[in-house]
């Protein structure tokens, strides 16, 4: 597998997992390193070349994936964002068919050939996120062999060439090149990788199953590599995380976190065959990036969230004894902190070249949210939590029923008030998954008033208020952390009370019933996790009364309201 021209290593792991695999390995092999280690060349650094694949998409019998592409994008950003580069060039691929692939391939390797034929160093990388059978990786209905795909990525004229897979089924895949997952991580000290040989890493053994969160929106693994990375890996506060220090942090916190999930503990595994030794460098996150200082007392769980997009950037259990720095983009963030009797949230804004302490005072105490594991159902909260109370005041916009009206006509009715009305309504939830909630409400529908008071003829009065009790399915979309979408659609029972009195009338009261249809779009804001606010359109029909003449009295209409919600917890 290895030629004088270049170096070939292949990087396996299993679906939503290892991804950052490829940003830590590459990053170390063309980034400089501390005094003594070896590096492709101190001055100056190889050019890179990269094609970062993310595809969602499954073949026959394959569900689609959600992290796939999101994964492709992260890993390209890390790099470029906590390593030291020399040129690139980083081509994020999304959802590609193979000929678009290949055709990428094939100009990533003309560019690596000028390299080489004026006698430079360059480095190639290959990433893939997405679906694979044991023999072949998918783009959606495409398969592309295994071993086509090594072919073109080993001809490659590069100094080293790395390629990274991350997909289902990768123990197969691993079988297929030939290599064994490690003991444990030990077995083989990554503080000896040097820019030379062959390197095979997954995120689990070839007997366990990889997993994902779907409230991080990623691996376990590649959660803790990256919170690894940005700092919190760094054992010897050099302001630099080495490869040994990232994958010996990724080991420990990603075992920790899936040994709590139904599927069990996932065992980080790394084979070598690599020569020369150096403890390598991988991201620099003291150099020119703002920074998150944890204080030496604190002792808590502490997690990082971007305000404006609800991204999670770190999760880290910290000790005491010791600051940890955690390089960030510059920005706002949300900063949860879970100590032994309290959590607190923390609004934080970081700015480039700057080091922010984190200070609890002014925090707001906050009940924490609990994470979900892949393969898992997502985890919907506790029986509380799936609960809550919703009450609205508005306006219904009642439909004209001409027929109905005309005839009352006839007999010298008139309506005075309109049949634009009040409206009050109330509504029970539950949440059935995340996403799709179970709505149980009850409204008011229209109030109309006719009265009789022409010259000659006897008063009267034809009082008619309608009212609907409905079950509707409710799905919910979260495009900001606070700010919530939802579409609902469903059926029950509208109801009509209609009492007539006046000179020479008997006062009655007669109900009726019948079926009902309605449908309700509405945006919720949720400023804690217990209480919200939300505005809502919709739409009800019910055909409710029906006189001796068979002309209908149908209640319902176009409506608007606004309203309060109080819930258990706010988890989507």
């Amino acid at each position: 597998m290895n030629s004088s021209s270049s170096t070939y290593g292949f990087f396996t792991s299993s679906k939503g997992s290892f991804w950052l695999a490829a940003s830590v390995a590459v990053t170390a092999l063309f980034t400089s390193s501390p005094a003594g280690a070896q590096t492709l060349s101190a001055s100056p650094r190889p050019a890179a070349y990269a094609i970062f694949v993310g595809s969602n998409a499954g073949g026959p019998g394959q569900k689609t994936l959600r992290f796939a592409e999101d994964d492709a994008k992260r890993v390209s950003e890390t790099m470029k964002e906590l390593g030291r580069f020399g040129s690139t060039d980083f081509r994020v691929l999304l959802h590609p068919d193979k000929a678009h692939l290949f055709s990428e391939l094939t100009d990533m390797a003309a560019k690596l050939k000028s390299h080489k034929d004026r006698g430079e160093q360059a480095v190639a990388v290959f990433y893939y996120s997405g679906h694979a059978r044991a023999n072949a990786i998918n783009l959606g209905a495409e398969e592309i062999p295994l071993t086509q795909l090594r072919e073109k990525i080993a001809s490659l004229d590069s100094t080293l060439t790395l390629a990274v897979l991350d997909a289902c089924q990768s123990g197969a895949i691993s079988h297929v090149k030939g290599a064994s997952p490690a003991a444990d991580f030990s077995y083989n000290s990554v503080a000896h990788l040097t820019t030379r040989g062959l390197a095979l890493m997954a995120s689990s053994t070839g007997e366990e199953l990889s997993q994902e969160s779907d409230e991080l929106k990623g691996s376990y693994f590649t959660h803790h590599l990256l919170v690894g990375l940005r700092g919190a890996g760094d054992l010897d506060r050099d302001g630099r995380v080495s490869l040994d220090e990232a994958y010996r942090y990724a080991y420990r916190n990603t075992l920790a976190s899936t040994a709590r999930t139904q599927v069990g503990g996932q065992h980080v595994t790394l084979e070598t065959e690599l020569s020369g030794k150096g403890d390598l460098a991988v991201t620099y996150p003291a150099e020119d990036h703002a920074q998150l200082e944890l204080p030496e007392a604190m002792e808590a769980a502490v997690l990082v969230q971007r305000k404006v997009s609800g991204a999670i950037y770190a999760e880290v259990q910290k000790a005491k004894g010791a600051k940890v720095r955690i390089a960030l983009p510059a920005g706002g963030f949300d900063v949860i902190v879970r100590e032994a009797r309290r959590a607190v949230s923390c609004d934080v804004s970081l700015t480039d070249n700057q080091v922010t302490p984190l200070s609890l005072q002014g925090c707001r105490e906050i009940q924490l949210r609990t994470s979900v594991a892949k393969g898992e159902e997502p985890v919907v909260g506790s029986e509380l939590e799936r609960w809550g109370i919703e009450a609205a005041i508005g306006l219904s916009f009642g439909r004209e029923n001409r027929a109905y009206t005309e005839r009352l006509k006839d007999f010298g009715f008139s309506n005075e008030a309109g049949v634009t009305t009040g409206r009050v309504s109330v509504a029970l939830t539950r949440k059935i998954v995340p996403h799709l909630h179970a709505v149980l409400s009850g409204t008011t529908l229209t109030g109309e008033n006719f009265r009789r008071a022409e010259v000659g003829l006897p008063s009267g009065e034809l009082l008619m208020s309608s009212y609907g009790v409905g079950a509707y399915l409710r799905a919910v979309a979260q495009p900001l952390p606070a700010v919530s979408l939802y579409g609902q659609a469903g059926g029950g029972i509208g109801i009509a009370s209609v009492k007539i009195s006046g000179d020479n009338i008997e006062s009655k009261r007669d109900t009726y019933a019948s079926w009902l249809l309605g449908g309700h779009a509405g945006v919720l804001v949720t400023p804690s996790d217990y209480f919200g606010v939300f505005s809502q359109v919709g739409y009800e029909f019910a055909p409710t009364v029906t006189n001796l003449l068979g002309d209908v009295r149908e209640s319902g209409g176009p409506s608007v309201i606004l309203g309060v919600r109080f819930q258990g917890g706010n988890k989507i």
